[in-house]
């Protein structure tokens, strides 16, 4: 299992000059949905991150198959410390049961540079079924989360570049 995804923004021709100087490393260029022109590079090798500024998280729990090439989102939470425990006992119901239909994998994660903030990752194969999922899924953003002051939540969703 991977205990940490490293994550890092830049243009297309610094992103692939990247892939290309480590090609051992199982890194994969992303489109963001809101903004053709902003690409990620995500690094699920595990191993200690290759980029210069990278945005780490430490893996909580994962269930499913990793499916990398499709849609991928970025749930992120900041969460008090009672709302982490209550928001990580409602992730595991969901890794308890079965993958909704079109999820390929299921990611807890916890920044390392703010452990108030969790990240729920998903990777599916379209965003249609994500959105589907999203709509349905009461178990991952309760109205108490949303009527805390201090909750802030941020989603960024993400198409595999060919």
């Amino acid at each position: 299992m991977i205990r940490s995804i490293a994550i890092t923004f830049g243009s297309e021709k610094v992103l692939n000059d990247l892939k290309a100087k480590h090609p051992d490393r199982e890194l994969r260029v992303y489109n963001a949905l809101s903004n053709q022109n902003e690409l990620m590079m995500l690094d699920v090798s595990g191993e200690e991150s290759v980029f210069s500024s990278p945005v780490e998280y430490s893996v909580l729990s994962h269930i499913g198959n990793d499916h990398w090439n499709g849609f991928i989102s970025f749930i992120t939470l900041e969460l008090d410390f009672d709302q982490q425990k209550v928001f990580d006992a409602r992730i595991n119901k969901l890794m308890g049961d079965s993958l909704p239909d079109g999820m390929k994998s299921m990611y807890s994660l916890h920044s390392h540079n703010n452990i108030s903030e969790r990240v729920l990752l998903t990777t599916w194969e379209s965003s249609s079924q994500f959105e589907l999922w999203k709509k349905d899924s009461n178990l991952l953003m309760p109205s108490t989360y949303k009527t805390t002051p201090s909750f802030y939540s941020h989603e960024a969703d993400y198409r595999a570049v060919k």
